[in-house]
């Protein structure tokens, strides 16, 4: 089995059952990553993020981590990827409300102008990659990646995978694991 896979059912960070989803689509299994926020898991999940990284030889000046789980994610993976490569990258995300006040907006950091990778936990209907691209467009940045941990494979009403849609919208989209891959 997929290594990645393996260490998420290892920490039940994959569940199956009967589960409705954000999008509000049901589901026969769900992926809740913060159960590798513990101990010693969320090195080796940045780790996994990390290989993906090199693997797709990624360039960029930026993580950003869409709020709420993406932020420590991106904040590993950051790390990770400097002690692996030597290579330093800004950290930055959003917050859910903007703040009037303090260093104010919805962003904490800059995308002005930047290479970004996106750092996400899931890739169901796209819906959350839509609205991080909408935020580096209104900063006038540049687009490097998206990397998710799983790629659930999902379908759109026209049995299009909704990876796809993105892709043929020039959207680079990796992924640690594919939902297939668990056979």
């Amino acid at each position: 089995m997929q290594p990645f896979l393996e260490k998420a059912i290892e920490l039940n960070a994959l569940k199956f059952g009967d589960f409705t989803l954000k999008s509000g689509m049901k589901s026969d299994y769900f992926f809740d990553i913060s159960s590798f926020f513990k101990n010693d898991s969320l090195k080796l999940l940045s780790d996994f993020y990390v290989e993906k990284i090199i693997e797709e030889n990624l360039i960029f000046d930026v993580i950003f981590g869409p709020a709420y789980k993406g932020i420590p994610l991106a904040s590993a993976v950051g790390i990770s990827y400097f002690e692996k490569t030597g290579n330093k990258a800004d950290l930055v995300f959003d917050r859910k409300e903007a703040k009037d006040h303090g260093e104010g907006g919805n962003l904490i950091g800059s995308l002005q102008s930047k290479k970004v990778l996106i750092i996400d936990d899931v890739l169901t209907a796209g819906t959350a990659i839509q609205n991080s691209l909408n935020l580096i467009k209104e900063q006038k940045a540049e687009l490097s990646a998206v990397i998710v941990a799983l790629d659930r494979e999902e379908k759109d009403e026209n049995n299009n995978f909704y990876k796809d849609n993105l892709t043929n919208k020039g959207i680079k989209i990796f992924s640690i694991a594919k939902i297939s891959e668990l056979k």
